[in-house]
This record gives structure tokens, C-alpha cells and sequence, in this order.
């Protein structure tokens, strides 16, 4: 990309910052993603190629480093870290498209709640469970939870099924970026939960939410 040549700052980080996508890796390495598989899962619609380039991209910037096959955030790079959060505060708060349809996803809500989790809280025992979002196309996704993570299912991998949750997508979305209180989704009938009351109380305590959220 052509750069803007011009002193202002603005138009020097955008120099680097402006392509799309590039933002996205940077948020994706800034959750701890540090593999290239790891992170186009994140970005489900970048191809491997785009990605490549631009991982490449922000190595050459000094943004990111690579080390025994895995990518890090230079410190330059973690200095974003509050400008990402900045903008994605200016877009719960000021953007007047808010959340549109199109922006709902079932499968990288599910990954981010895999990798946003607060250990000491997770079942020292395997627990499945079964995420069932109304209305979508998605099958059934499912967690395995144990203490200390959470790994992402396509099935049950033969374990019973400790909890269901049957949940509106979207309802689900704004808890997780914390628009919503988990009490009014349950009152609402918008999540449901089946499982033992142990699971049902604990399972909202098991996530951190979103990265915009401060972890508890």
C-alpha cells in the first residue's frame, strides 16, 4: 500500500495500521493467539495468503516478531493495545450502525469464549457442554471444560453432556461484550440452561468475556 507522506502522526500509523485486517491479527495476537492456525481461526474470512502478508507486513514494521514458529507482539506492538481497546470503546459506545445481524457469529463467539477464561473457576473434572443457538444455521457447539481451559469441540467426543445451553445469538453476544447482565438474559428466557444447578450457577463465572471486559 502506497503511504499517505505526510508528518502527521495519524497519517504515519496508518501508513502501517490502514490495510484491512491488520488491526484484527494485531487484536488476535493480543489475546494470546501465537500460531498462524490459531489466528486466522480468529479471522475465520481472511485467506491464509492475505494473512500471511500481512503478518509479514507488521514484522517488517517492527510490530511483531517471530520466534520458533510462533508470532509475538513486539514491545511496539503491545503499545496498541490501548488504542484497540479505544476504538472498540468508540464502537459500543458511538457507532450508529450498533450491532448489525451480519456481525453475529456463532462460531467466533464460541472461540472467543474458549480463550477467555478465568482458570481458577473451571471444573477440576471433564465437563461437556452443549451450546444450541437458536435460530441459526450452526450445529451444536461444544466445550470441554477442564480446569485449567476450555477446548473447542465440532462434537461431544463421547462424553456426556453435563450442561445445555440454548441461547439467542445475540442476546449471548452482548453479555459477552457486557452490554448485558447474565440474571436479565436468564429472567428473559433468552439463555436457558439444563444441567445440575451447581453447572447452571457457576458456568457465567467460568468466562472472563470479551476483551474490552476487564478480566475478574
Amino acid at each position: 500500500m502506497a503511504g499517505y507522506q505526510q508528518f502527521c502522526p495519524i497519517a504515519r500509523a496508518l501508513d502501517v495500521l490502514g490495510e484491512r485486517w491488520t488491526l484484527l491479527v494485531v487484536r488476535e495476537l493480543m489475546v494470546g493467539e501465537r500460531h498462524f492456525n490459531g489466528i486466522q481461526r480468529g479471522i475465520p474470512r481472511i485467506s491464509r495468503t492475505m494473512l500471511s502478508a500481512r503478518l509479514k507486513r507488521l514484522e517488517s514494521a517492527g510490530l511483531v516478531e517471530r520466534m520458533d514458529g510462533e508470532y509475538r507482539l513486539t514491545k511496539a506492538g503491545e503499545n496498541l493495545a490501548p488504542v484497540l481497546r479505544e476504538l472498540g470503546h468508540w464502537a459500543l459506545e458511538s457507532d450508529p450502525r450498533g450491532l448489525r445481524k451480519e456481525d453475529l457469529s456463532p462460531e467466533f463467539l464460541t472461540w472467543d469464549m474458549h480463550r477467555r477464561v478465568v482458570p481458577e473457576r473451571l471444573p477440576v473434572n471433564p465437563t461437556m457442554v452443549e451450546l444450541r443457538f437458536r435460530g441459526t444455521r450452526t450445529s451444536s457447539c461444544f466445550l470441554l471444560v477442564k480446569r485449567p481451559q476450555v477446548q473447542l469441540c465440532a462434537e461431544d467426543g463421547g462424553f456426556d453432556i453435563a450442561l445445555y445451553v440454548d441461547a439467542d445469538l445475540e442476546a449471548l453476544t452482548r453479555f459477552w461484550l457486557g452490554e448485558t447482565a447474565w440474571d436479565s438474559l436468564l429472567r428473559s428466557g433468552l439463555v436457558t440452561l439444563t444441567g445440575p444447578a451447581e453447572l447452571r450457577r457457576e458456568f457465567p463465572t467460568w468466562f472472563s468475556g470479551h476483551l474490552l471486559r476487564p478480566r475478574v
